[in-house]
């Protein structure tokens, strides 16, 4: 027994890379990270990392800044973990002396090592979390133009176009203002912000101007192409990251609203922008290095594969597939193709990710076993060297792609598994998966916020479970068998996970991955790589110059790679075009709208429960090792239950689900606490939309001349267009194949550019105002496929009877004839009216001679009462919201649908404070998000989706209408 103490005394390191210590590094690790980010922590540290470390000049950064962080939690945090390390250290020395009680001794110690072991990893954690934590953008330096020089990393294209931006990633080294104000406290303040920047990465887009420019250095600076690796010098603005804020309200179970400002977090841009300016940006350095190395691969790619051409411009070539398998170019896909890969659960094949590392890691591995076999029959098996072959060729293929967080983690996962397999690391699968997932957390702490890090652990967490226990398999039918089971089981957990991340699965996932899996692992990755062989035999060949001149001539072609690839390439689009319009039928679940019988009264919150409970059960009763055989059979049975009553639930067609449409429908008509009509206001950025919702029993239209019900759902205005061609509008209606009403208050692009995403068969009816229909006509084509009506003045359209009264939505401006020029004058103003008690106004961009002409019509229909919602004219424009008119009105929730950082400085600080002198509550929708609006007769509620700090309680909640 003291022969075993005193050998492991004797290894350190086993003791550290134990199942047990090896869980609480882990734990320790995670904790330390995660509190890195929350509360005071970060914040502290974002606010004074700048002024302590980045503001100091010369030898200032010792100890003055340290002294900027004495006074907050930050140290007194740190000073604790390390006072705990030397506690522990403490605990562990006390083993060299002898003690009479050497039981409770050997429990202190082991106790001793647990808390060594734990506030290390806790505090190792803390300190590279905070450290490698992105410094976010000052305020200061929003919409200010500055001077930035760095590296280019990323970029989708080479040049912009008039329909499509260059989205690059730069890598900031030097930061600078432009134009300095000459108020020297201000330039200091702002210059101290820049250096926040620098070592920083921020976002940038580079547009297509919209006049040609006449100065020739603007053309010249238009038509130069920009690559990854090259360092430039160019003229900026930024803002800080922001995103769109568009939940679903009164939906439980819809999938998860992509989070913008978290992906850009988790990604390390700390800004977004666009290039001022181009004339004045300057080429400083060419790629270089492993940059230049994947550029020179690039175009070898694109010139092989029958594009042509010196430019690269992947997003409009079928070759992208290729870039994007072989060489981890992954910004070559469009949002199309991203759409296609998310519905048919294929996106881990297309990421470089373990899959392809480890399949090149393999393939060296074997090839090396087999050359050396043939060289040492005799000690080929002993052999280190193919180890470290195949480790070299995961790195490299990693560093290839661009050494991006997937393929990162995908080359630490292969190491230690080659370690593993070795037999020279005399650690188990466990412990191995824990050590993986120490080194990526330790060299990527961000990877800790990165769902794929824990998609991907997981996955191989489900395999190893799986196969535990279980001999080889044998033949082809066995492998057959071994990863139609593999795959199954991925199926199911991945389902769960996904449903439970993002509310979504792919009913396609489990057929396209037997399918496509297979498929690009063992013939597209392995011949896209052979074309790289061929293409560097081929130079090999031309520079030894033993060829004959007509065989050189079409090695000088590449004519054996790049015939290779155009097949392939070809096969990759086809196959592709298979699976877009498969996504398109079937795609995800749940979607929105998720099936004919869910409403808002639909408990989807069990259906969703009851996927996951399906999808977990049934591999319980499969995929875990050691179970008894009779719980077995109990989770079979019940995932079986569970997944028939999913289906009995989410079926269209079943019972439960028409029954639940009957009961919401009479409940939305004699219920008195459901809301008669709900209102949201959408974040889209600059611009407007809305929608609208009736609960009310349904009429007959009268926009179709009383042959179709009057249609529930109704959007005023649809914000701007998408350059995403498969992109939805925010609030689409909830029930698949129910056309909607729409009304365009006028044809700015901020308005109606959204009707592009739309179709004829999905519009029951489209008002617009005279003037403007002609402006509509040049944006979409089958305006003459919809039944439109003309809104002026007088009109109204009926929603629905509510105790014995009409709800309405009346149409006060413009009046017939209009005829001025400006077409924010020709807005079509809704008013939603209860009978004769107004409800809501839709204003547009109307401005105050507008204002003026309906200030005495709505004074008379309010009588005293204020009205309970308004959306402010114009996105707040200093030339709408008069004094008068917002007196008159008296709101109580005023609405400005502007972009949070929006070039025209909507709201105007004029129009705020004449807001904040007339109206109760005033709400922002860049600042708040969407705005969700509830009214009944007995009362209204308005809901924001961010619910900021410093909003007074009386802006919340319900409100009585009286």
């Amino acid at each position: 027994m003291s022969g075993a103490t005193v050998n492991k005394s004797s290894h350190p390191a086993r003791l550290w890379l134990s199942p047990a210590s090896l869980a609480q590094q882990l734990a320790g690790l995670v904790a330390g990270i995660w509190l890195s980010r929350q509360g005071e922590w970060g914040a502290d540290w974002q606010s004074r990392s700048s002024a302590g470390f980045g503001a100091q000049e010369g030898g200032a950064h010792g100890w003055a800044a340290f002294m900027t962080l004495s006074d907050n939690l930050l140290l007194l945090a740190l000073l604790l973990c390390w006072l705990m390390v030397a506690g522990a250290l403490a605990a562990t020395l006390t083993r060299a002396f002898p003690h009479p009680a050497p039981g409770a001794e050997s429990r202190r110690s082991r106790l001793g090592v647990l808390r060594l072991r734990l506030s290390a990893a806790l505090g190792f954690g803390l300190v590279i979390g905070l450290h490698q934590q992105p410094l976010v953008m000052a305020e200061a330096l929003t919409r200010q133009e500055l001077w930035l020089e760095g590296q280019v990393e990323q970029v989708n294209r080479a040049l912009p176009t008039p329909d499509d931006s260059v989205r690059l990633v730069l890598r900031v080294s030097r930061c600078g203002l432009f134009q300095p104000t000459g108020e020297p406290a201000a330039d200091a303040g702002r210059q101290a912000a820049c250096q926040r920047l620098v070592d920083q990465r921020v976002q940038l887009r580079r547009y297509w101007p919209r006049k040609l420019p006449r100065n020739v250095a603007t053309r010249e600076a238009l038509a130069t192409p920009w690559q990854a690796g090259e360092r430039w010098r160019m003229v900026v603005r930024l803002v800080p990251p922001h995103g769109a804020s568009n939940p679903a309200f009164g939906r439980s179970a819809s999938p998860a609203e992509f989070d913008r400002v978290a992906w850009l977090w988790r990604e390390g841009i700390v800004a977004t922008g666009y290039v001022r300016q181009l004339s004045l940006a300057q080429r400083l350095a060419p790629p270089g290095g492993l940059a230049a190395l994947r550029l020179h691969a690039e175009q070898a790619l694109w010139q092989r594969c029958g594009e042509g051409g010196a430019l690269v411009d992947w997003p409009d070539s079928p070759c992208r597939w290729l870039a994007a398998l072989t060489l981890g170019k992954v910004s070559a896909l469009t949002h199309d193709d991203w759409d296609t890969l998310n519905a048919t659960g294929l996106t881990h094949l297309v990421v470089v990710s373990g899959l392809h590392v480890g399949l090149m890691a393999s393939l060296v591995l074997g090839l090396s076993f087999g050359v050396l076999r043939l060289w040492r029959p005799g000690g080929w098996r002993f052999s280190v060297a193919p180890w470290w072959l195949a480790c070299l060729a995961a790195w490299s293929f990693a560093l290839l792609a661009g050494l991006a967080p997937p393929a990162l983690r995908a080359a630490l996962m292969v190491t230690v598994g080659l370690w593993m397999a070795s037999g020279r690391s005399g650690l188990g699968v466990w412990q191995v998966w824990m050590l993986a997932l120490i080194l990526v957390l330790g060299l990527d702490p961000l990877a800790l916020w990165r769902p794929g890090t824990w998609l991907s652990f997981i996955a191989v967490a489900v395999l190893l479970l799986a196969w535990q226990g279980r001999s080889r398999p044998l033949g082809l039918r066995g492998w057959c068998l071994a990863t139609l089971r593999s795959q199954w089981l991925l199926t199911l957990v991945m389902g769960a996970a996904l449903l439970l991340s993002r509310g979504q699965l792919s009913w396609l996932s489990l057929p396209m991955n037997l399918v496509m899996a297979p498929l690009v692992t063992l013939l597209i990755v392995p011949i896209g790589m052979l074309g790289w062989g061929l293409a560097g035999l081929e130079q090999l060949l031309l520079f030894t110059g033993l060829v004959p001149s007509w065989l050189a001539a079409m090695l000088a072609d590449g004519v054996f790679s790049s015939r290779l690839w155009q097949l392939l390439a070809q096969g990759m689009a086809q196959t592709m075009e298979v699976l877009s319009s498969l996504a398109s039928t079937q795609g995800r679940w749940p979607q929105v709208p998720m099936a004919a019988g869910q409403t808002d009264t639909t408990p989807s919150a069990l259906i969703q429960t009851l996927a996951v409970m399906a999808l977990l059960g049934a591999w319980l009763a499969e995929g875990v090792p050691g179970l008894d055989g009779r719980l077995k059979r109990l989770c079979g049975s019940v995932a079986l239950c569970w997944g028939l009553t999913l289906a009995a639930l989410a079926s269209p067609w079943s019972p439960p689900a028409l029954a639940t449409v009957t009961r919401a429908t009479e409940a939305a008509s004699v219920s008195p606490r459901a809301p008669a009509l709900s209102l949201t206001v959408h974040d889209v950025g600059q611009g407007l939309a809305l929608s609208l919702r009736s609960h009310l029993a349904p009429s007959a239209s009268e926009s179709t001349g009383g042959s179709r019900q009057m249609p529930k759902y109704w959007r005023y205005d649809l914000g701007a267009a998408s350059r995403n061609t498969g992109a939805r509008l925010p609030g689409a209606p909830f029930v698949a194949g129910e056309p909607i009403g729409v009304i365009m208050s006028h044809g700015d692009g901020d308005h109606a550019g959204g009707l592009q995403a739309l179709s004829a068969e999905e519009i029951a009816a489209l008002w617009v105002p005279a003037g403007q229909r002609a402006r509509l006509e040049r944006q979409v084509s089958w305006l003459d496929e919809v039944a439109m009506r003309e809104c002026v003045a007088g009109r109204s359209i009926t929603l629905g009877q509510l105790q014995g009264r009409p709800v309405r939505l009346e149409m006060l401006w413009p009046p017939p004839g209009l005829t001025t020029r400006r077409d924010n004058a020709h807005s079509c103003v809704v008013l939603i009216a209860h009978g004769a008690r107004p409800l809501a106004l839709l204003t547009g961009d109307i401005g105050q001679q507008q204002e003026r002409e309906l200030q005495e019509t709505l004074r008379q229909r309010l009588a005293g009462r204020g009205l309970p919602l308004l959306v402010v004219a114009h996105h707040g424009s200093r030339t709408s919201s008069g004094d008068a008119w917002l007196e008159s009105l008296a709101a109580r929730h005023a609405i400005v649908s502007a972009g949070r950082y929006n070039p025209h400085g909507h709201p105007h600080p004029d129009v705020v404070e004449r807001l904040a002198r007339h109206v109760e509550c005033l709400w922002h929708v860049g600042l708040d998000g969407a705005l969700y609006w509830e009214w009944s007769p007995q009362g209204e509620r308005l809901q924001p989706a961010r619910r900021a700090g410093g909003i007074g309680v009386r802006c919340l909640g319900v409100k009585s209408a009286e």
